[in-house]
């Protein structure tokens, strides 16, 4: 997704971004009438042509926590980061309580064996405060999950989970589905 401008139209106007960049799965969410973007990364796996098993080859990535708010006035305005750099949340977030709820995610490849890395916390981003925090984690890491909330419940069904407790690396796409009472 290119956020260098927003708009084709020449009535509107063309809303520059954060990252000059390609910038890709990042949550974005209207929240009390304001445009967010948090996370992200830049780069991605490439398929491999022809691949049966649709392979990937490795590109240099940088994940990010930055978090940015579109205001009043069309300029992006940073927010604080995130805990730790987070991708693949395109839509694992719910609002709820004037907070923004994340689960899951990819953050920085592991150090010495350069695999992708999953997230199993569960973040919350208050929108009064501005502050972060973790609220939990989640029974397994998982990447590109689908969160919902429903009747003081948060739920997240689907994506790719981790190798197990030892290895966070991604393994099996599953379609099992967890939830956790909020406490608010």
């Amino acid at each position: 997704m290119w956020l260098s401008g927003f708009s084709a139209n020449p009535l509107l106007p063309n809303v520059g971004y954060g990252h000059r960049t390609k910038h890709e799965s990042m949550a974005c969410i209207v929240a009390n009438d304001k445009l967010l973007v948090i996370g992200g990364q830049e780069g991605d796996f490439v398929a491999k042509p022809g691949s049966p098993i649709f392979k990937c080859v490795r590109k240099n990535e940088i994940v990010y926590s930055n978090v940015y708010m579109l205001d009043d006035g069309l300029k992006w305005r940073d927010l604080p980061p995130m805990p730790k750099p987070n991708s693949h949340i395109e839509f694992a977030w719910k609002v709820v309580n004037n907070s923004v709820f994340i689960a899951g995610g990819t953050t920085e490849k592991h150090p010495v064996t350069k695999k992708m890395v999953l997230v199993g916390e569960i973040f919350r981003f208050n929108l009064g405060t501005l502050e972060w925090s973790v609220i939990g984690r989640m029974p397994f890491r998982i990447k590109t999950t689908l969160v919902g909330f429903w009747n003081g419940w948060l739920y997240f069904t689907s994506g790719q989970r981790d190798k197990g407790p030892n290895d966070p690396s991604p393994k099996k796409v599953v379609g099992c589905m967890w939830r956790t009472k909020l406490q608010l």
